[in-house]
């Protein structure tokens, strides 16, 4: 009993002032108008399993709804609200997942009231790799009288990732365009890989050499 009655009596101006400002501001954050905003947030995939990838046309940003006072609000960017699915137990194949307030965090004293879309679609693939050729893309034709009789690239193959279905089909990979016009000799250069799907990727990047061998059509 002595030490609840020292409890209250200790300080009690300080704790008497204190509880009045706490009042007051509380007074002041109720009296504030009650506004709403949307933002348009990233939509984040966390704890993508090991050796699986997201596939499809994801959804990248979701329209987030948040109420509460304006003076609050009128702080709050982009960059303060996060929006979040959780793949950690997800296995293959299409998945399709509601989007709630749940999945959202945003500053305190705003309240998230909608969010919209309400569901997103995707899928979730294999990734594997793969090793295939490379193809010399040859454009236009030596000089009259000359022909390409050999082309030759160093090194012959790469090593790709990507999901499963999209590697299933690939054969070989393409550089980018090499010009022979009005050549009569040998060309030799350094050449990239032109990947047009954006899944595929090259495990070890590298500048490939390509030798192109030009001689007479009569020349054996």
């Amino acid at each position: 009993m002595q030490s609840i009655r020292h409890w209250i009596t200790h300080n009690w101006l300080l704790k008497i002032f204190s509880l009045i400002l706490a009042t007051m501001l509380w007074l002041i954050v109720a009296r504030e108008a009650s506004s709403e905003v949307g933002l348009e947030v990233p939509l984040e995939y966390r704890n993508i399993p090991r050796d699986l990838e997201i596939t499809g046309d994801t959804t990248n940003l979701v329209e987030v709804r948040l109420r509460g006072p304006s003076n609050v609000l009128k702080e709050i960017t982009a960059r303060n609200v996060v929006t979040t699915i959780d793949l950690a137990e997800m296995r293959t194949g299409e998945k399709i997942v509601a989007l709630s307030p749940q999945n959202v965090q945003a500053p305190f004293g705003a309240e998230v009231i909608r969010v919209n879309p309400s569901s997103v679609r995707f899928s979730l693939e294999k990734t594997v790799s793969k090793t295939v050729p490379i193809t010399p893309a040859i454009v236009g034709q030596p000089a009259d009288g000359y022909e390409v009789e050999r082309v030759v690239a160093d090194p012959a193959t790469v090593q790709v990732e990507g999901p499963e279905s999209h590697l299933k089909d690939l054969i070989s990979i393409a550089t980018v365009p090499i010009r022979v016009e009005g050549k009569q000799a040998r060309i030799e250069q350094a050449s990239d890989l032109d990947v047009p799907d954006p899944q595929i990727r090259l495990l070890h990047p590298s500048t490939i050499s390509i030798r192109i061998e030009i001689h007479r059509r009569d020349h054996r």
